[in-house]
């Protein structure tokens, strides 16, 4: 019966169009890309031409790969000071569970990662940002999280917890423990994820090519490198958001003293999560007594496209995934063992929860609130009081830093949220209606409902089959197994407060796929014979090619997995943006440029003054209400020597469906100053790109031949 199912819901996954991959010759679906990969299925596709050997062909040039080392150990140095730092947290708690290598190094890794990024905060704010105080600290951290960890290890010799620690228990004691083992099918399963952590490795080395990442996951970590601290940023309000993950990218940029290759370094930090939260994953399931299905969520989880694209683009979304799957991981342990110390398991909850809002204020909804509900229904049925207080102080250790970091510089702990409880510098009932019809929860209406599920079942671009192929066999027969329930319940809270609070972007959804991940080993794991595994085996490989597949196309992200990175830098910027790198390659060193309409500006190299397009315009800021001489001044004042103007972008913004622009910033403005001699006639960069030298300021002079805009364009 489950068969013809199967069948017709893998045969629609390969069928149905991809919403974001555009039409080309037609819509994109996924059966097309499966067919391409092999030579001759589709008649003439040659092994060249063919999807799997261009992914052979990008992975060949090793030539290139001792480029990677420098990001590597720089990586190596940060992850292994964070899960130094972690036991060191740990063992603060006197955390009460014995943990295998694997469940140890992970949360570690986790929870160091977020010790780290608060104490960068606090010392980039003093102006303590030191490539050789990062470097010596990083170390003696590492030493020490390790020597702390040593000592509180198992006897050698007759392998006996110190201080009391609680053996991992079964969720399900009836079934009793079974730790996973490498058995020859773990063993397949094993091989199947490599691949996968192969190319989100070396994927996670390439340039940033993301528009958000361009603007502000890296964009402001290179500006407080560059500054030598950490401060308010007045033109980029995505800057105020917790910046926990983005303080990976400024130790990287301060360990190799570079902010572009030191950007690698923090992307590659933040695939180090993937695998991790992988870990976590099967951990969980091991410990309710299912350690085969613990194997098969790790491996739902790890070949999920959206997780590759995770790896390799430097979104915080990856990390956010490992601290809701570390959150269960821990709120399930310590359900079945009454007599874990509380105050200790509550602490840990905390930091976790901390660590999850660290990366997103969105986290506070799906992780704080209904882990502070847990904690305090664990104190109930517990009778102490102790689980709840160490939350609270474990969230607190975590997120005041950043919240006080807002109230001195806005003067609202949540900004740019909460305008009409705090208020906020630089923020008005307009910009407020501005961001709100930008991320403001969206109409909730019963074919909006239907559609998002579909696209979180399986139509969005990078998901995998295998968790509606796998999820709900964990509720065939009559007594589901009650994690199953527990989690069940959670994915269903997560998806409703995604759909009822937020605009619906699909990033937002994503913490659901760690315990989506679990619901599938549940359900692989749910009956034992040997046609059941053959049935999950067919399943498994079948859901793995197709994402593979899928994975190594430019779709899931940029794959030059192996090319030279001097190259790269140089031509990734003239492929995203054409007009812009070529301003940053015309003019001398010593021009700065202020931009009107980019913010997409990690790759440029010149200094500038830009602005997102939820800040006061800055073109506005300088020149509104003064006289030519007040603007003058201004411009000398910042040091501006060309004005570029991106009309095509400032279009985007005005559209209907943008964000909004300012309606200060017209062409008729920039004739009037042509005119007036403030600014000389305009280069045409590209077909809607200008580029203005101001005539009394330094500059690149106009290139032989080069014939200037007219004045009225």
């Amino acid at each position: 019966m489950l068969a013809p199912l199967e069948v017709a819901w893998l045969i629609w996954f390969l069928v149905v169009p991809l919403p974001s991959a555009g039409d080309f010759a037609g819509p994109v679906r996924r059966g097309l890309l499966l067919l391409s990969s092999v030579p001759e299925l589709i008649p003439g596709t040659t092994v060249r031409e063919s999807l799997l050997g261009q992914a052979v062909e990008e992975l060949s040039h090793f030539e290139n790969l001792p480029q990677r080392l420098p990001v590597v150990a720089a990586a190596l140095l940060i992850a292994t000071a964070a899960m130094g730092l972690g036991q060191l947290m740990m063992a603060a708690l006197r955390f009460p569970l014995k943990l295998a290598l694997g469940e140890r190094l992970a949360l570690a890794y986790g929870l160091g990662t977020t010790g780290l990024g608060t104490v960068t905060l606090v010392l980039g704010r003093g102006g303590w940002l030191h490539p050789g105080l990062c470097r010596w600290g990083l170390a003696a951290i590492a030493v020490a999280g390790f020597a702390i960890a040593w000592i509180r290890s198992p006897d050698p010799h007759g392998n006996r917890p110190l201080e009391n620690q609680e053996g991992p228990r079964p969720l399900n004691p009836s079934q009793g423990h079974r730790r996973p083992g490498w058995n020859p099918q773990n063993l397949m399963l094993t091989a199947g994820i490599v691949p996968f952590v192969v190319i989100m490795m070396l994927g996670a080395m390439l340039p940033a090519i993301d528009f958000d990442v361009l603007e502000y996951h890296l964009q402001g970590p290179k500006e407080y490198y560059q500054a030598g601290r950490i401060s308010f940023l007045p033109h980029n309000v995505y800057t105020n958001m917790p910046f926990a993950v983005e303080m990976l990218h400024l130790i990287g940029m301060l360990v190799l003293d570079d902010w572009w290759w030191g950007g690698l370094v923090g992307q590659l930090l933040i695939a180090f999560f993937a695998p991790a939260t992988a870990v976590v994953i099967a951990a969980t399931l091991a410990r309710g007594g299912l350690p085969r299905g613990g194997w098969i969520a790790a491996v739902v989880y790890l070949t999920t496209p959206w997780v590759y694209r995770l790896a390799v683009i430097a979104y915080v979304e990856g990390p956010l995934c490992f601290y809701h799957a570390a959150l269960v991981w821990t709120a399930l342990a310590a359900w079945d063992n009454r007599g874990l110390h509380r105050g200790a398991i509550g602490g840990f909850l905390g930091l976790l929860a901390g660590g999850a809002m660290a990366c997103k204020y969105t986290a506070l909804i799906s992780a704080v609130i209904p882990f502070f509900a847990f904690v305090v229904a664990d104190g109930v049925r517990t009778k102490t009081r102790t689980g709840v207080l160490a939350y609270l102080l474990g969230w607190s250790i975590v997120m005041m830093p950043w919240l006080a970091k807002n109230l001195i510089d806005t003067g609202n702990p949540v900004y740019p949220l909460g305008y009409r409880v705090f208020g906020g510098r630089d923020w008005d009932a307009a910009r407020e209606a501005q961001w709100q019809r930008a991320h403001g929860p969206r109409p909730a209406t019963w074919s909006s409902l239907a559609s998002s599920l579909v696209d979180v079942g399986g139509r969005s671009d990078w998901q995998s089959p295998l968790y509606v192929a796998l999820a709900p066999l964990a509720f065939l027969g009559f007594r589901p197994r009650g994690s199953a329930l527990a989690l069940a319940g959670y994915a269903i809270y997560l998806f409703l407060t995604w759909w009822l609070l937020t605009h619906r972007i699909d990033r937002f959804w994503l913490p659901l796929l760690p315990v989506l991940a679990m619901l599938a080993g549940h359900g692989a794991d749910r009956f034992r014979s040997a046609g059941w595994r053959w049935f999950i085996g067919s399943l498994l490989a079948f859901g793995v090619i197709v994402n593979f597949v899928y994975c190594t196309t430019a779709l899931a992200g940029l794959n030059e997995w192996t090319r030279d990175l001097e190259f790269l830098r140089r031509d990734v910027p003239r492929r995203l943006n054409p007009p812009l790198a070529a301003v940053d390659e015309l003019l001398g060193p010593e021009a700065k440029i202020l931009l009107v309409g980019p913010a997409a500006v990690y790759h440029l190299t010149h200094p500038i003054l830009y602005n997102t397009v939820f800040n006061p315009e800055t073109l506005e800021v300088l020149t509104r209400d003064r006289t030519l001489p007040e603007i003058r001044a201004a411009f000398n004042e910042h040091g501006v020597t060309h004005l570029y103007v991106d009309w095509k972008e400032i279009r985007r913004h005005r559209d209907p469906a943008g964000y909004g622009f300012t309606d200060y910033v017209t062409q008729e403005l920039f004739d009037e100053w042509v005119r007036a001699g403030l600014l000389a006639a305009p280069l045409r960069i590209g077909p809607d790109q200008l580029l203005y030298e101001r005539r009394d300021g330094p500059g690149q002079k106009r290139p032989p031949g080069e014939t200037p805009a007219p004045p009225d364009r």
